[in-house]
C-alpha cells in the first residue's frame, strides 16, 4: 500500500503517520534555500549594520555610529532620498492613470479582435531587462545619432538637444523609460479585475439611468480598489528600489550629470563598491532605505483601504 497511507511506527506509544510530514519533504530543499539565501543573509545584514564591515573584514560593534553619520554628517544622503521619492513618485502619477485608461479601451469592443495583439504589444517591455531598456533609451535621446532629436529635427523644432548629458533632462528621462517600460505591467492586473467586474451591475446601473461617468466613479473605481492598491505599492516599491536606469542611462556621467540621477539604492551601491567597500555603512543606508519603503507601503495601504472593495 502507498506509504502516504498506510506506513506507520509505534512511537512513543502512539502510531506515527508518515503522511503527515510527507508534504513538509517536497517543499523542505525550497525552505532550505529561503532560509539560507534570505532569513540567513536579512538577520546578518542587520548586525553589520551596527559594525564598522569594510571589504572582507567583519569589523567591530560600533552601535549607531553609521546611522547618525548617515542621517547628520553623509551629504549625499538626504538629496538621494529625495530623488528617490520624486521618481517614485513621478512614476506613480504617470503609469497608474496610463495603466487605467489603457485598460479600459482594451476592455471594451473599439479595437475588435485585434485587442489580443494590443494586450501583448503593451506587455511586451516588461519582459526586457532593466539594463536593456536603458541602454535602448540612451541610444534613442542621443544627441548626434538619437531617433528623438531626428523625429524633432523634421518638426522643425530644436534637435540639439543633449539629452543624456544636461542635468535638466536626467530625472525625466528615468520616469519616461519606467513609463515605457512597467505600463503595460500594471495594465494587465487593472484589466484583469475590469473583466472580473460582474457585467449585470453595469446594466442594472445603466437601468437606473446612471450616466458613463458617474458609472465610473460609483462603480469600476470601487470595485478596481484593491487592483489599483496593489498597482500602487508595487510601483512605488520597484521605485525606490530602482538602481539600473540611474547607472546605465547616462553614459560616463556618474549616475547622471551632476549625479543627478543618484537615487536610494546606486547611494548604496557606491557608498558600499566606491568608496572602500565601506559594508557596514553601505547596510545601514540599506536599512533605512528598507524603513523608508516600509513606511510608504503602510501609508499607501492605509490611505487606499486594502481589501475594502466590497463595503461599497
Amino acid at each position: 500500500m502507498s506509504s502516504t497511507v498506510a506506513v506507520r511506527k509505534k512511537h512513543g506509544g502512539k502510531f506515527f503517520r508518515f503522511s503527515k510530514i510527507e508534504p513538509y519533504l517536497y517543499i523542505a530543499p525550497f525552505m532550505l534555500l529561503i532560509i539560507a539565501f534570505n532569513f540567513y543573509t536579512f538577520f546578518i545584514g542587520g548586525k553589520m549594520a551596527f559594525t564598522d564591515a569594510q571589504g572582507i573584514n567583519v569589523g567591530e560593534w560600533i552601535g549607531l555610529e553609521n546611522f547618525t553619520r548617515l542621517i547628520f554628517n553623509e551629504p549625499d544622503f538626504w538629496p538621494a532620498i529625495g530623488r528617490t521619492f520624486l521618481y517614485t513618485f513621478g512614476c506613480l502619477v504617470t503609469q497608474i492613470p496610463a495603466a487605467f485608461l489603457l485598460a479600459v479601451i482594451l476592455n471594451s469592443t473599439i479595437f475588435g479582435r485585434i485587442r489580443g495583439f494590443l494586450r501583448a504589444s503593451f506587455y511586451v517591455p516588461v519582459l526586457m531587462n532593466s539594463v536593456v531598456a536603458a541602454l535602448l533609451f540612451r541610444m534613442l535621446f542621443n544627441k548626434d545619432t538619437g531617433m528623438v532629436n531626428w523625429i524633432l529635427g523634421l518638426l522643425g523644432l530644436n534637435n540639439n538637444i543633449d539629452w543624456v548629458f544636461n542635468p535638466a533632462y536626467t530625472m525625466m528621462l528615468m520616469i519616461v523609460v519606467s513609463f515605457w517600460q512597467w505600463t503595460g505591467y500594471h495594465m494587465v492586473y487593472l484589466l484583469a479585475s475590469l473583466q472580473a467586474i460582474d457585467p449585470t451591475i453595469y446594466e442594472v446601473a445603466k437601468l437606473d439611468g446612471a450616466k458613463p461617468l458617474r458609472t465610473m466613479f460609483s462603480i469600476t473605481l470601487p470595485l478596481l480598489r484593491p487592483a489599483f492598491t496593489f498597482v500602487m505599492v508595487m510601483s512605488a516599491i520597484g521605485g525606490m528600489q530602482q538602481f539600473a536606469y540611474s547607472y546605465m542611462l547616462f553614459p560616463n556621467a556618474g549616475y547622471g550629470p551632476g549625479m543627478k540621477a543618484l537615487t536610494g539604492v546606486p547611494f548604496i551601491y557606491r557608498i558600499g563598491f566606491s568608496n572602500n567597500f565601506e559594508f557596514g555603512y553601505a547596510t545601514a543606508a540599506g536599512w533605512l532605505l528598507f524603513l523608508f519603503i516600509l513606511v510608504v507601503s503602510l501609508f499607501q495601504l492605509r490611505f487606499f483601504g486594502l481589501g475594502q472593495a466590497d463595503e461599497v
